[in-house]
């Protein structure tokens, strides 16, 4: 063969490699880092067994995001990296079956999402009740005006030594996260929370329950009593004492 016969050959061949080329890489899906296909979840939410439009529905784990379902009650997460991740619908006065959805390492997930009526209550896997109590400001600050966000609700006391001190780093814990959909709300059953707010620097709200009206609805031997809600009020953790590495583990998970 000659020379310039050769260089045709392989100008041919090269283009007929890249054609090939390319063809296969758009056939493929985007990968991740590991080179496992990109994760994709999906679902409908109905209600009454119809579609439920106008619901959040928030990702979280390894990735923050938030869609919300159209006229079809449907909603997507496209383009995921590997990880795990957690889905929660959330709407205010209604509850979700399932209430969230951990879809773990699965590389696609197509969910069936059923809302109905909330029935409120004080323990874990209950949508917390609304309620109103002046904060240290003496202005009117109620539970659901944060719905939507990841819900750190605790109780203090002034003659409680363990909530003085979980006090001089709260404000630091609010500042970590509260950017990313948190809100940190003490509530005072014993003290004044107006000097609660000063003593510590606190600037998320301090609230007035010294009738004790809500601690005795969530109330169990003592205090500190950290409760952790999801973003449709759902309480997820409550536990007496403050386990700061567990508090923070479940607020993770949700934001």
């Amino acid at each position: 063969m000659s020379s310039k016969k050769r260089t045709i050959w392989l100008s041919y061949l090269g283009i007929f490699l890249f054609l090939i080329f390319s063809i296969n890489c758009k056939k493929k899906s985007p990968v991740t880092p590991n080179g496992d296909s990109s994760l994709t979840f999906s679902g409908i939410i109905s209600l009454n067994g119809q579609p439920f439009a106008g619901v959040n529905v928030f990702l979280s784990g390894g990735a923050s995001q938030r869609t919300t379902t159209g006229a079809d009650g449907k909603f997507t997460f496209s383009n995921l990296m590997g990880g795990t991740y957690l889905i929660t619908p959330s709407r205010m006065n209604y509850q979700f079956d399932p209430s969230s959805f951990d879809v773990g390492g699965q590389s696609r997930a197509d969910l069936n999402i059923t809302a109905s009526d909330a029935v409120f209550g004080s323990d874990i896997g209950e949508i917390a009740a609304n309620f109103t109590l002046q904060d240290q400001d003496g202005d009117n600050v109620s539970l659901h005006e944060y719905h939507g966000k990841v819900i750190l609700m605790d109780f203090t006391a002034d003659w409680c030594g363990p909530c003085r001190e979980k006090a001089e780093t709260a404000e630091e814990f609010y500042q970590q996260y509260k950017d990313k959909g948190f809100i940190y709300i003490l509530i005072v059953i014993e003290g004044d929370p107006a000097v609660w707010a000063e003593t510590y620097g606190l600037t998320f709200p301090v609230l007035n329950d010294n009738g004790q009206t809500i601690y005795n609805i969530y109330r169990q031997a003592d205090i500190p009593l950290p409760h952790v809600m999801d973003r449709n009020c759902t309480i997820r953790y409550k536990k007496m004492g403050f386990n700061k590495a567990e508090v923070e583990a479940e607020i993770k998970k949700y934001l």
